[in-house]
């Protein structure tokens, strides 16, 4: 089987939710963050309304697979740098860590500047936003669940000039001021030789932290996107472990294919369950979600020992 198809299955009912399955009328349904709520799954969807701008709803499931939308999106304020284009948020990731969950997200701040934004909630109905999180042109930040060396930690992606857009990993005292700031070195990956970026929430493991992210891979026909898997070092997490050069996602059925935005499989949250088993919330092709199902300990195996 290929690497793309053995080690993350996807769920026979996708998409778990398309823009008709929304309680109110929206373009797409996409990239959410994901985490257990109490005894729930929770998803929080990025929802492109007919203006197509970003913001996001709330979904929860018993199961993880049948998910029960709110039928209103999240409202809380607007930062300063926000009032003058207005409202959107989008690709939320979720890091609990003593009951509040911290929600890293991208946010536009002018019409060619995307930079990180940070809202923290303990119910998943008041958010309360943090003023500014990022320099701009940086976006995909994902908060580790447990503070590294006495800092809060975090992957991120800036994007530089000339391309070069990879993960870098960096430091606060506060969440407030980052810095300590260095890139992840990455191998040279044939399906993310343009881009890569973190997408769910580190996972610990005792071989390393396992994190799932995105590749971006050029084509004669268009910017296709991957999934893959690696190992961070515990103590050092900008030193990598293993980072296989194989996929272990790909876009390959009609509802990754075809969309605003062909070929694309995103993820930005996972939920590690207590059997072991690790669902892969993913948006496909900017349009709709799906899941895919693996095992921790099949992953963390497939870091280690393949090329």
């Amino acid at each position: 089987m290929s690497a793309a198809g053995s080690l993350l299955k996807r769920y026979e009912g996708n998409p778990i939710l398309r823009p008709e399955d929304m309680p109110f009328p929206c373009y797409a349904v996409f990239n959410a963050g994901a985490t257990r709520f109490g005894d729930r799954f929770l998803l929080v969807l990025r929802v492109e309304d007919l203006r197509r701008r970003s913001d996001f709803c709330v979904a929860t499931s018993e199961d993880g697979f049948r998910f029960e939308v709110r039928p209103e999106p999240i409202v809380y304020p607007l930062r300063e740098v926000e009032k003058r284009y207005g409202s959107h948020r989008f690709d939320m990731r979720i890091t609990q860590m003593d009951g509040v969950y911290y929600c890293y997200h991208a946010m536009w701040i002018g019409p060619l500047h995307c930079t990180i934004g940070l809202a923290t909630t303990t119910d998943f109905v008041h958010f309360e936003p943090w003023p500014g999180c990022s320099v701009p042109s940086n976006r995909n930040a994902v908060l580790f669940p447990e503070k590294i060396g006495g800092n809060y930690a975090r992957l991120e992606r800036p994007e530089l000039p000339g391309g070069g857009s990879r993960i870098w990993y960096s430091e606060s005292p506060d969440l407030t001021y980052w810095g300590n700031s260095r890139p992840l070195d990455m191998p040279h990956l044939a399906w993310g030789h343009m881009k890569t970026g973190a997408g769910a929430i580190p996972i610990r493991t005792d071989e390393g932290w396992l994190e799932i992210y995105h590749g971006v891979g050029v084509t004669c026909s268009s910017n296709n996107y991957y999934l893959g898997a690696m190992l961070l070092d515990l103590e050092e997490p900008w030193k990598i472990v293993a980072a296989p050069e194989s996929y272990i996602l790909a876009a390959e059925k009609d509802y990754e294919c075809m969309g605003q935005t062909p070929n694309v499989v995103f993820t930005s949250g996972a939920v590690e369950t207590e059997d072991g088993k690790l669902y892969v919330y993913y948006g496909c092709a900017d349009h709709r979600m799906a899941l895919a199902i693996g095992e921790v300990d099949e992953l963390v195996e497939f870091c280690l020992t393949a090329k």
